[in-house]
């Protein structure tokens, strides 16, 4: 389509439709090229925040984090008790509110709600089931046991040897009477027959 054309008088006259339409064309080209650079841009984006993303994953991996609490005006830096969601300046402060009736209950509630019985917990600190203090109990009676036999055993064992060795002292010492005994009665016969026969004794020459 001619955009200019001429009349019989040589008078230049303008195609207003042609240049219209070559308008809305360039228009519609400029708005398409815009929309392919921001998706291409917004594609790159989100492509680069995903592996933002991912990277921060990957190097989180094995490490803890402290995230603070915006919500909660009450916390400070310090030593926090994590039932009443409090903060305090040293342990001495942190015992006492341990020991208070306020965090005593709110454990309570929070064990209650966690099924635990309420009987169980006192001042945030589990305490032993009857079933486990059974079992305790009987687990140090058998080692004491052991512990006893093991000793008798030991001392059995020394008992046995100082018998023993009473024992023999007691037979040698009653071999050595024997002997002895046996001994003098020797030396009685002898002598009573030395003195029958008129010898002074064996062995003896009568000059």
């Amino acid at each position: 389509m001619e955009k200019t054309s001429k009349d019989q008088y040589g008078r230049k006259s303008w195609n207003v439709e042609a240049y219209e339409a070559e308008a809305k064309k360039g228009k519609k080209q400029d708005v398409s090229e815009e929309a392919k650079a921001a998706a291409q841009r917004l594609g790159s984006d989100r492509l680069k925040h995903r592996a933002d993303l991912f990277q921060e994953t990957v190097s989180s991996v094995k490490k803890r984090t402290l995230i603070a609490d915006p919500s909660s005006g009450r916390k400070r830096f310090g030593f926090v008790c994590p039932i009443c969601d409090l903060s305090f300046r040293d342990t001495l402060a942190l015992v006492d509110h341990i020991n208070s009736p306020q965090h005593i209950k709110k454990a309570q509630d929070l064990a209650r709600a966690e099924g635990s019985e309420v009987e169980e917990v006192s001042g945030g600190f589990r305490h032993a089931s009857p079933e486990e203090v059974a079992q305790t109990i009987e687990t140090l009676v058998s080692q004491k046991l052991r512990e006893a036999a093991a000793s008798k055993g030991r001392e059995s064992m020394q008992e046995r040897v100082k018998k023993r060795a009473a024992f023999m002292e007691r037979r040698a010492n009653k071999k050595r009477e024997k002997r002895k005994r046996r001994k003098v009665g020797s030396e009685m016969e002898d002598s009573e027959m030395a003195r029958t026969m008129g010898f002074g004794g064996f062995g003896s020459t009568k000059v």
